[in-house]
Formats: C-alpha cells, sequence, structure tokens
C-alpha cells in the first residue's frame, strides 16, 4: 500500500521498480504522475498477488512497506514479498495481526516493525533543502494553528483531497 512520501524517499535508491498499491485512485494518479510508482495497483480493479508477480518475473517485491493498516494489508504485504524479503510495517492497525506461520513456510522473511520516528528527520530536511526532495506537490491544505482540530478532522475523514495538511502558527 502507498505512502507518497516512503515512495519519494525510496527513489533516492535507485530501486529498479516501485509498485504502489492503493484503494485511492487520486493517490495512485498522484503517484504515477510524479514518477514515484512505476506501477499502479488498484485492490478490486488489479489481482494484486499476480501483478505483483508479473511485474518481478515470478519472484515477489524484494522490499513491502505495508503504511496502510487496513484488515487484510499485512497479509497482503507478507505475501507479495519474494522469499527472503523484508516487509516494513509503519501501519497503524485496529486490531492485532498475527502471523500465520504454516502459511509463511520457506518464505523466511525479515519484518521490521514501528511507527514514524524522527531519527532521520535531519538528514530529509537536509535532501529538502538541497532539492534532492521536493515535497511541496503533497501539501493540499494549509491552515492555522488556531483550525487544527478542524485539520485532523479533515485529515481523519480523506475530505477534500486532503494529502498532507500544512499548519501555520
Amino acid at each position: 500500500p502507498t505512502g507518497l512520501c516512503t515512495m519519494m524517499c525510496a527513489r533516492l535508491y535507485g530501486p529498479s521498480k516501485i509498485i504502489a498499491i492503493d484503494t485511492d485512485e487520486s493517490r495512485l494518479r498522484l503517484a504515477k504522475e510524479k514518477g514515484l510508482a512505476d506501477v499502479v495497483l488498484l485492490p478490486g480493479r488489479d489481482e494484486i498477488e499476480a501483478r505483483v508477480r508479473a511485474e518481478s518475473h515470478g519472484r515477489g517485491a524484494d522490499t513491502v512497506f505495508e503504511a496502510a493498516g487496513g484488515t487484510d494489508t499485512f497479509e497482503l504485504a507478507w505475501k507479495i514479498a519474494r522469499p527472503n524479503a523484508v516487509v516494513v510495517v509503519v501501519a497503524m492497525y485496529e486490531e492485532d495481526q498475527t502471523l500465520p506461520l504454516p502459511r509463511m513456510y520457506g518464505k523466511n522473511l525479515i519484518f521490521k516493525t514501528g511507527g514514524v520516528d524522527g531519527c532521520r528527520c535531519q538528514e530529509i530536511m537536509d535532501l529538502i533543502e538541497a532539492g534532492r526532495l521536493d515535497a511541496s506537490f503533497l501539501i493540499s491544505h494549509r491552515m492555522s494553528l488556531d483550525d487544527i482540530v478542524r485539520a485532523y478532522d479533515l485529515f481523519e475523514e480523506k475530505a477534500d483531497h486532503v494529502m498532507k495538511i500544512a499548519i501555520k502558527p
């Protein structure tokens, strides 16, 4: 599942292909238009597992970032990963997730978990300052600090095609 900022940073490492999976067609369009994703897949329209295998010459993904936190996105993440891949789980889930070890047998996956942290924030800020990262297109709304509650509501409801909201003091 997509994480536009994650794809932007991943591009810095020169991956051969980035596949974005999301239920929001506007985010997929943006990922494609901005060159963040080479392939975009929409659940319900695309057969995700088959397409990932086809795009990876039958192997599966080398690295999977699970950023959605949906009811079946964790399972999808490990299923589309190739054997010995890394699955990075940055999503926040409402319910516990389980590792169905018998079904995962032989995949030898490495799981990395955790939320967003600030340990590489300075590096990202330096990349933005140097012009190597341009995240300005992600800011869809600007609001004052006085409107912070409305900003959170807008973001939570995914209303008005919100991407990111810049808060001004």
